[in-house]
């Protein structure tokens, strides 16, 4: 008996020690499959001006396509010198190597190796000049090339040679303005430069504007303090004006003296007068990063702060696992267990440098499981980790269980994250067979993840010829790529890859204008009733409206006796008809009719997103539960990676395409792209922006002409001498000198920017009676008539009101630049 229950012993102790064992090997394998992102790497460059930092630049592991490449704009001297200066980060610097090149990148123009710097602290710089000539007034993109011990590395920005732009007094005027918001003591100062007005919303501090009270510019009550400066950054500058952003980081404390931080950007405009800067636009966006820390979570409600109310949000279906997005980062909350987890960021704690909130970058919520597993897709420029210096669309799936993110697939790009961003937006869709859905280059890409082919599943999409589902699941788009002349709509459900097809009957047309949850809204109109009416415009009149399930099930069929619709406006499930009726000889208005989706999507039913206003903070949103919940101080936790062994980048063997059209910039930041130039320069006076052609050349720049002008009839080209409104044949007479520019629509003010530039306008009088813009003052316009060979001047008021009755037809041109 004894011996038996030795053994029985000695086996319960191996089995023990095997459990042990197995269980610590079981760990040792699950910790070394989990490592953290490794740390930014890259030096960053910036441009300095009379000893004063802007434009800072981040680094890109591959060369870029220039003409995508617009964050910064660096004026030249008539001495084209220029210094630069490298926060190198534990890099030993062999050499510089700086290229100028045309704007669109197609050309060289010159390029050198620096090899020499001085010690600046704990940066080096180095002063250089340009020995070729470059064009005065036309833009130039400067790439550098850092190469180091640890590798090589791209940096862009734009150069321009100007006279007079007044670079140091914007400069000192931003960092002077920016820091005295901090002390109350200063606005009295700091009013002079506001507008303030009843027009202003004073209870927010993600949108404090030129209008807005100096109680609001100097922080109202939330009293922050500045925890890392910004480096200025110059977006756009000329002889008139010049347009700066500022970034920078604030801290404030809470009523219980938690510390808040923030991230603030600035965007400034302003004329230098005589004697001083003249502010003309002003704007200050402040949002507070999210941290999940225990006070983030009470009474049913995610406390984000301050943050604009456009949160992206998805829930799992029955609503126990929330996933949102915060300030570039990807965050979880599980209702169930009170867990907050920190999906995806690339912050590092507060006292890092700027390299981790570089926040070029972005999500797409995919899908949420119940377990809390989550799919989703991040593009843009990547700070750290194994693809720093990058720019793509990656793939994560993040496993609950493991508190461990998976990177399933990579997708490099040489656009910049604006122009990318484009794209993303429009569609990415990751089914649960692993396929990724992407619109790349107006063509509709499937990408197997696994083995990593794919295949155009539609290419050469059109501008507004397709339409997408707001979860992205459902595409449609209109097969004759014709908004105006199609019969058939293609819909396809992304999660299976079925495509159904959509015919109009015969004698109709028909035109699809979105989604409605999952379901498509496409109009119907009769031949007969696209017409172009007595106005001159062309009328697309629907006599239906339709919304249809995948399936074929229509769900609404809108029409009414002698109702036609003439637009569908789609917003946050509201359908709003624009209607009107036949009235003689063209299409009348009539009130809009209002039709609304009483189907609410998952995340509508379990989450909502609220405002309330604070004392200290002023506005503040909040993500509410459909539930009430007591839990609070939540769980934090931080998610590891996956150690991928696979290789999961593809590089597609495509070639990213010239984007045309003519592209506005406004406010820091690239604002649209317009096929029209007329639409383009009106939506830039608007923003109070700039419109630039796929060249790089400035089209249209708000507040930037001469104050008088006079062009001589000699120097224009024969076919604009004759004001043929034939584009065609002005064309033809331009040959390959220069693109004609149709501006009609624009206002007169709008177009006297081309006769500043020193190119002729076309302008219509009436019927058979067009004369040619040839000049300006501050009371008339100066008009050529081709018929009489005489120029007239007519005052700016009867200019503009002849203009105006004869439907403001203007044609004007833009030069080819020289090779």
């Amino acid at each position: 008996m004894k011996k038996v229950l030795t053994k029985l012993g000695v086996l319960l102790l191996i089995f023990i020690l095997g459990v042990i064992g197995f269980s610590s090997f079981m760990n040792k394998e699950t910790t070394e499959n989990k490592m953290d992102m490794e740390e930014a790497s890259l030096p960053v460059l910036s441009m300095m001006y009379e000893g004063q930092e802007m434009n800072r630049m981040y680094g890109y592991a591959q060369e870029m396509q220039v003409d995508f490449m617009r964050d910064s704009l660096t004026p030249v001297g008539t001495d084209k010198k220029m210094t630069v200066s490298i926060l190198p980060y534990d890099h030993k610097i062999k050499n510089l190597v700086y290229e100028v090149r045309t704007s669109d990148g197609s050309k060289v123009v010159e390029n050198a190796k620096i090899k020499n710097f001085e010690e600046n602290g704990s940066a080096q710089t180095a002063t250089f000049a340009l020995e070729n000539s470059i064009l005065m007034n036309q833009e130039y993109t400067l790439v550098f090339t850092l190469n180091t011990d640890k590798g090589s590395w791209h940096y862009y920005t734009r150069v321009i040679q100007r006279t007079g732009l007044n670079v140091d007094k914007y400069l000192e005027f931003v960092q002077s303005f920016s820091s005295k918001t901090f002390s109350k003591d200063n606005v009295g100062e700091l009013r002079t430069y506001l507008e303030s007005d009843d027009t202003a919303v004073n209870n927010s501090f993600t949108n404090v504007n030129i209008h807005s009270s100096a109680d609001m510019v100097t922080w109202g009550s939330l009293a922050p303090a500045i925890s890392r400066k910004g480096v200025p950054t110059i977006k756009d500058i000329n002889e008139t004006t010049g347009s700066l952003t500022l970034t920078y980081y604030i801290t404030a404390k809470d009523e219980e003296g938690y510390e808040e931080y923030y991230q603030v950007d600035e965007f400034y405009r302003m004329r230098y007068g005589d004697t001083r800067v003249m502010l003309l636009d002003f704007n200050r966006s402040a949002k507070q990063i999210f941290t999940g820390n225990e006070m983030s979570v009470s009474s049913g409600k995610i406390n984000l702060g301050v943050t604009p109310k456009n949160v992206q949000f998805a829930a799992s279906q029955a609503g126990s696992v929330l996933a949102f997005v915060q300030q570039g980062d990807l965050w979880s909350y599980n209702t169930s267990t009170n867990k907050m987890t920190q999906i995806f960021s690339f912050r590092e704690g507060r006292d890092t440098d700027d390299r981790y909130d570089y926040s070029m970058h972005d999500f797409k919520i995919v899908r949420v499981e119940e377990n809390g597993d989550m799919d989703f897709v991040f593009y843009g420029y990547m700070n750290r980790g194994e693809h720093e210096g990058y720019t793509g669309t990656c793939v994560y799936h993040y496993y609950s269980e493991q508190n461990v993110l998976e990177e399933k697939f990579f997708l490099p790009t040489t656009k910049s994250y604006e122009f990318m961003k484009r794209d993303v937006e429009i569609l990415s869709y990751v089914s649960t067979d692993d396929l990724l859905y992407l619109m790349l280059d107006n063509s509709l890409y499937q990408i197997n993840m696994q083995d990593k082919t794919y295949k155009v599943v539609k290419e050469e999409i059109a501008e507004n010829c397709f339409v997408a589902s707001n979860t992205n699941r459902h595409v449609a788009w209109m097969e004759e790529m014709d908004p105006l002349q199609t019969m058939n709509i293609i819909f396809m459900d992304l999660e299976t890859g079925e495509q159904k097809r959509i015919t109009a009957d015969e004698g109709t047309k028909i035109r699809a204008f979105g989604f409605i949850n999952e379901d498509l809204v496409y109009g119907v109109a009769r031949d007969g009733d696209i017409v172009v009416d007595a106005t001159g415009s062309l009328r697309y009149a629907m006599h239906e409206v339709k919304i249809q399930k995948f399936s074929g099930k229509l769900v609404k069929d809108y029409q009414q006796d002698g109702v036609y619709i003439m637009d569908v406006d789609i917003q946050q499930g509201l359908l709003e008809l624009k209607q009107a009726q036949w009235n003689v000889d063209r299409y009348t208005e009539i009130p809009s009719e209002h039709i609304m989706n009483n189907v609410k999507n998952a995340e509508d039913e379990v989450i909502s997103i609220a405002t309330a206003t604070t004392v200290r903070q002023a506005n503040i949103t909040r993500l509410i539960f459909s539930e009430d919940s007591r839990n609070k101080n939540p769980l934090r936790m931080e998610t590891k990676l996956m150690v991928n062994e696979n290789d999961t980048v593809l590089n597609m063997d495509i070639k990213e395409k010239a984007l045309d059209g003519y592209f506005v910039y406004a406010k820091g930041s690239l604002a649209g792209i317009y096929s029209s130039p007329a639409q383009a320069i009106r939506a830039a006076d608007e923003m109070m922006g700039v419109v630039l052609n796929r060249n790089q050349q400035y089209v249209w720049e708000r507040g930037n002409q001469k104050t008088k002008v006079t062009l001589n009839l000699d120097d224009i080209p024969e076919g604009f001498r004759s004001a043929s409104l034939d584009t065609a044949a002005l064309q033809e007479s331009l040959g390959d000198t220069g693109t004609v520019l149709n501006l009609t629509g624009c206002t007169l003010e709008e177009v006297l920017y081309q006769v500043s530039a020193q190119r002729p306008v076309i302008v219509s009088l009436g019927e058979n009676d067009n004369r040619v813009i040839v000049g300006y003052d501050g009371y008339n316009t100066l008009l050529y008539d081709p018929a009489s060979g005489e120029t007239k001047y007519m005052g700016l008021d009867d200019s503009t009101k002849a203009f105006e009755a004869a439907g403001n037809v203007f044609i004007s041109y833009i030069e080819t630049l020289p090779e």
